[in-house]
């Protein structure tokens, strides 16, 4: 087992043993004096450490406990996947495999109840195996490296799960049954959900680590257009804090950069069209929610710029307008407002217009400043504030303009390391641009994976710095993509993330939204719009003998066609594939 980077130190384990035997299932480490045991007759969970009947096999972790119909699942980490040290010395793995081991085997349940249970398996599975959940046995992921170099003593007291940042463990809900005892603290793992690369890079003949650390907020989880804007608590849709660390000879640099869904009450709920209206609620607290998030922000990094890049016309005009006056009124002390129309501004190729942008950042990015440690461990400057970016869904524009804020700021991370010279640039030739460009593009399309289904649009001007038709015709492509997958497969999605963080849990007291049938419009309608553009097909394919016949028939079968397409867009919101569990469409309607 190890210690935490020199906090206190709490044990996580990490040679652990896995034991299913009749009547129990238990999870041991080398060197513990206690093990997770479950009873699967009473199904407790306790801590008690006795002598195995069986040999067990290794695995990596425990992700949690998750109660579902027929029996509880214990969730482990069977496999995984070294991505390097985060901090020259803690390893940072991903998870590769995992397995749901149930508690018991309930073969007399009834079927109705062994369809539930697998209903909800197949929306645990889909969220279990998004290719994103890091851990670490010896450094807390769920921080920043400032936020580590800066904690007090009762910090230093805290289990690990409980020192996390609850924004970022995601398994926090699902260790609940396991964390009540004390003595299992070091079986209980964080794991975070997001995008996380450690390259190993040379430049101008020096080497040095290049991190770029991603972290999804749990809050106010969902996919594109299921969750938007922001809830009574100030928690925003898409709300990721990005860690771009930079080390060398002993030296460690760090800048932090986040995004967020535009902090107001709105929606954009899918409804079969291909950009659904953005719908602003007529609420009279838009303005309280605005400040209570910027409060958050304050609080978590210091002074803030908002950078709104939305449209100022068209489906966006209406918000934009809105998040201007609220956000132009400086209603916080250190809370900047900036608008920059990336669409109107870069239109036709003009992404030189990004440099007025920057332009406008550069003299509070020096004064914001970065996180620095010198080789004798000691800190030397600290980050003082963050940009905070948007556009409408917080990914395409927003990860250009990130691109190049961490850009800048690297600039002078490694002016003061000694990798480049003062007034030297990074040069647009070295292999380290490359690097650079491409870990942010994939980073870019990581995030958008995790949000929308599909990788970034305008990846290929991060990662060249030049926008190509090529690109242009990947977005065409990207984007119909997009409009699949949020209409048709993104309610599963949102449900599998709502049972995996704990906004919903399964009751046998009351009856799961998944035992009930869909609406019967979204089963028929379908059906008939397939059968009557088959008939056509059919009566073109083989015509009548007469040509008044024929027009009758097939002038027939368009009008039927057309009628029900009319009725497509009438019950859109019924024919989309809506999340059942949580972020419900009556809920939508109701909000």
């Amino acid at each position: 087992y190890y210690i935490t980077n020199n906090l206190r130190m709490s044990v996580l384990y990490n040679e652990l043993k896995l034991h299913i035997s009749p009547g129990s299932i238990s999870v041991s480490a080398q060197g513990a004096q206690h093990a997770i045991n479950i009873n699967t007759n009473t199904l407790e969970v306790g801590s008690s450490l006795s002598s195995p009947s069986t040999p067990g096999r290794d695995i990596c972790g425990v992700f949690g406990i998750i109660n579902l119909p027929l029996t509880p699942y214990l969730i482990v980490i069977t496999q995984r996947t070294e991505i390097g040290p985060i901090d020259g010395q803690s390893i940072v793995w991903k998870m590769a495999q995992y397995e749901l081991i149930p508690f018991v085997e309930s073969r007399n349940a009834s079927e109705s109840t062994k369809q539930l249970n697998e209903k909800y398996l197949t929306l645990l599975h889909k969220s279990l195996s998004a290719d994103s959940f890091y851990f670490s046995y010896t450094y807390d992921l769920s921080h920043t490296m400032q936020r580590l170099s800066n904690v007090d003593d009762s910090f230093k007291s805290l289990t690990f799960m409980e020192r996390g940042d609850e924004r970022f463990t995601w398994n926090r809900y699902l260790m609940s049954q396991i964390e009540i005892c004390p003595e299992l603290a070091g079986f209980c793992l964080p794991v975070v959900y997001g995008v996380l690369s450690i390259t190993t890079c040379s430049l101008m003949g020096k080497t040095f680590d290049f991190v770029l650390f991603s972290r999804r907020n749990l809050n106010r989880i969902g996919v594109r257009y299921f969750v938007r804007g922001a809830d009574d608590d100030g928690n925003v849709a898409n709300n990721v804090e990005t860690e771009q660390i930079v080390r060398h000879n002993g030296q460690v640099a760090a800048h932090v950069n986040t995004r967020g869904s535009i902090p107001l009450y709105w929606s954009q709920r899918s409804n079969i069209t291909y950009k659904p209206f953005v719908k602003l609620f007529n609420k009279e607290n838009q303005k309280d929610v605005f400040v209570r998030h910027m409060q958050h922000q304050i609080a978590l990094y210091g002074k803030n710029i908002c950078v709104s890049l939305i449209d100022d016309k068209g489906k966006e005009k209406e918000i934009c307008q809105s998040f201007n006056y609220i956000g132009g009124q400086g209603l916080l002390p250190g809370v900047k407002f900036i608008h920059f129309d990336f669409h109107k501004e870069c239109s036709k190729m003009r992404w030189h217009n990004l440099n007025i942008l920057m332009n406008k950042l550069k003299d509070d990015l020096d004064s914001y400043s970065y996180f620095f440690k010198d080789n004798q461990g000691q800190v030397t400057s600290s980050q003082s504030g963050v940009v905070r970016t948007n556009c409408i869904d917080c990914l395409d524009r927003t990860n250009v303009v990130q691109g190049l804020i961490a850009r800048y700021v690297l600039t002078q991370q490694l002016r003061q390391m000694g990798v480049l010279g003062q007034g030297d640039e990074i040069p647009t030739s070295s292999q380290f641009e490359y690097v650079f460009k491409n870990r942010w593009a994939d980073n870019g399309d990581g995030i958008a994976r995790q949000y929308t289904g599909t990788p970034a649009l305008k990846s290929d001007y991060t990662r060249t710095g030049v926008r190509t038709k090529m690109g242009l015709l990947q977005d065409g492509y990207k984007s119909m993509q997009r409009y699949v997958q949020n209409n048709f497969l993104d309610g599963a999605r949102q449900d599998s993330y709502d049972i995996l963080v704990g906004n919903h849990r399964y009751s046998s007291l009351e009856e799961s939204p998944l035992a009930k049938p869909r609406h019967p419009v979204a089963i028929f309608l379908p059906a008939a719009v397939g059968i009557f553009i088959a008939l056509l097909i059919l009566k073109l394919l083989m015509p009548e003998e007469t040509w008044t016949s024929q027009i009758s028939h097939v002038g027939l079968y368009i009008a039927v066609i057309v009628f029900l397409f009319k009725q497509v867009k009438v019950w859109g919101d019924y024919l989309v594939d809506q999340p059942r569990l949580y972020h419900t469409l009556a809920k939508a309607k109701a909000e």
